[in-house]
């Protein structure tokens, strides 16, 4: 496949994908004095064990408030907010992350689809509620970034109570919309005429409506043959298509179409705060904010925030040594959503205990 190909498979391929690959995520010495790193195996399915790390601050109350951290779409593997856990930590709050399944030291096949993702979050939620030896199961707060930023909220509706939810470039709207949205900007984007766009989501809506339920096969087989022919006719070449259709029936993929994600949220009651970075080229902050703003709109604690100059891991935007502007570190190492999603989880996760 050329690289016209590629970009054109890429269209479908990361529609909600966040950017992942292994990460060494040790602490320093000097941080390993503060804050113990247990090694954890949790069990999810029968052939499925996570492998995760719980960062337990040494000092600090005896039992303690704890977030739980998800990871985008892709082969994550655990520790890859160092930042943010060294922030969290510092102040006693617990961490718990996780190599996804058939990730790092994780057991299975790696199953990158919403229900499996789902399926493993909620096993290492239900391990951090059963460490009753040192957390404090009414104050666990969830974060999760662009696919886990729509996992996390879909655990606390589900697993009450949830003490906050904090969602990162988490698509929001309504089952297969938002999916469909987000692929007509893109294929725009790529330089598709309008009318040729609009034909492609069509043949999609029909395609994926039909692998996504109990559609006969010969329903399946002549959609697939109508969403190949409208690729091809807004000018793709036979290949490109058939690349771009095949992504679009992985179930990786196809999951994504049967998301509710402002459903969901309507149904949140938790505090929860949705952040989104302007310069997010995978998941539009231009179609998810308002979203997110609209099924929120009854949650007496939703923050909703568009962070300026970070990309889709919330990178800050910086000068290089060669003059140039590009967004670098870690994933969520912009100094300023550190500091809003630190100070805001600490008044949800602090004050409840003094509460008490």
């Amino acid at each position: 496949m050329n690289s016209k190909g590629r970009t054109h498979a890429f269209v479908v391929a990361s529609l909600y994908l966040m950017l992942s690959g292994p990460v060494d995520a040790r602490p320093d010495a000097s941080r390993a004095a503060l804050v113990q790193a247990e090694q954890v195996r949790i069990k999810s399915e029968p052939d499925v064990i996570l492998a995760g790390e719980l960062h337990v601050p040494r000092s600090g109350e005896t039992r303690k408030p704890a977030v739980l951290l998800l990871g985008g779409g892709g082969a994550s593997p655990h520790g890859i907010y160092p930042l943010l856990e060294a922030r969290l930590n510092a102040k006693g709050i617990v961490t718990l992350s996780f190599d996804k399944r058939g990730v790092g030291q994780s057991t299975g096949r790696f199953d990158d689809a919403m229900e499996p993702a789902q399926r493993d979050a909620r096993a290492a939620l239900a391990y951090l509620r059963s460490r009753g030896d040192l957390i404090d199961k009414d104050r666990i707060a969830i974060l999760g970034l662009s696919q886990g930023g729509v996992i996390g909220p879909a655990l606390a509706v589900e697993n009450p109570p949830i003490a906050a939810i904090v969602a990162l470039a988490a698509p929001a709207g309504e089952r297969g919309v938002m999916f469909l949205d987000a692929m007509r900007l893109k294929l725009a984007a790529s330089g598709m005429e309008a009318k040729a766009v609009e034909n492609v989501i069509r043949a999609t809506r029909c395609y994926l409506n039909a692998v996504t339920t109990t559609a006969p096969r010969e329903t399946i087989a002549s959609g697939r043959m109508a969403l190949v022919q409208s690729f091809v006719a807004g000018g793709w070449k036979q290949d490109q298509a058939e690349g771009a259709v095949k992504t679009l029936a992985d179930p990786a993929t196809s999951s994504l179409y049967t998301v509710a994600a402002s459903q969901v949220l309507s149904q949140l009651r938790a505090p929860v705060l949705a952040l989104y970075a302007a310069d997010d080229t995978v998941v539009s902050s231009a179609l998810s904010l308002p979203e997110a703003r609209r099924a929120l709109s009854q949650n007496k604690d939703a923050t909703i925030v568009e962070m300026p100059n970070v990309d889709h891991g919330f990178k800050p935007l910086v000068l290089t040594a060669s003059g140039k502007k590009d967004y670098q570190g870690w994933p969520i190492s912009d100094p300023a959503t550190l500091d809003l999603i630190n100070e805001w989880l600490l008044h949800r996760l602090l004050q409840t205990a003094k509460a008490k």
